[in-house]
């Protein structure tokens, strides 16, 4: 048996710009959370800028940054060995949550072609990754390794196109390009 107790608060304060009539929304917030399986707490604040400059009501620049949990799965407590081909496992309550840091610029801009309505988007991301559970596959066995023994990142670029390519219906089109590095014993 285990609990896991949560809570958060988030506000969004928007304001304009008196000398540019530039429009800012600024959204903030906290996560709390408690597990007494691995008795581990976690704190995790989120912050994100948005602006709409005046001189383009088209245009919105975004910012965002924060610090981000996920809570081990079964299979990532599940610390597991193999001695003379026999694999043992057992549950590993020292196991914590994996995190990241993100940071995110964003720019969306709205238009209209053939008087359809379209939504360009791209946003560029770094993602600083901590107290990873490696895990190794085996045809189609994967096996977790059970322990928070990796760090790495995540950095890519994100295109979107929205719209209504064929008259009253949304489709878009994406491209995205990521990279990504994991460090575990030293490599």
């Amino acid at each position: 048996n285990s609990n896991r107790t949560e809570a958060y608060f988030q506000d969004t304060y928007c304001f304009t710009s008196t000398d540019t009539h530039t429009f800012f929304a600024l959204n903030y917030g906290i996560r709390m959370s408690h597990w007494n399986f691995n008795k581990e707490t976690i704190v995790s604040p989120r912050l994100s800028l948005s602006i709409t400059p005046a001189f383009n009501q088209n245009v919105t620049m975004r910012l965002a940054t924060g610090i981000y949990y996920q809570a081990p799965f079964f299979k990532e407590l599940r610390d597991t060995s193999t001695v003379n081909g026999v694999t043992y496992a057992r549950l590993n309550k020292k196991a914590k949550s994996q995190r990241s840091i993100h940071f995110i610029a964003g720019f969306d801009y709205r238009f209209y072609f053939n008087q359809r309505p379209f939504k360009f988007t791209a946003e560029t991301y770094y993602k600083a990754l901590s107290n990873l559970v490696p895990y190794s596959v085996n045809n189609v066995k994967v096996v977790y390794y059970g322990d928070n023994i990796g760090s790495g990142h995540a950095m890519g670029l994100d295109l979107k196109l929205y719209g209504e390519f064929v008259p009253e219906t949304d489709s878009w089109i994406s491209l995205s390009v990521m990279n990504t590095r994991m460090k575990l014993n030293g490599k």
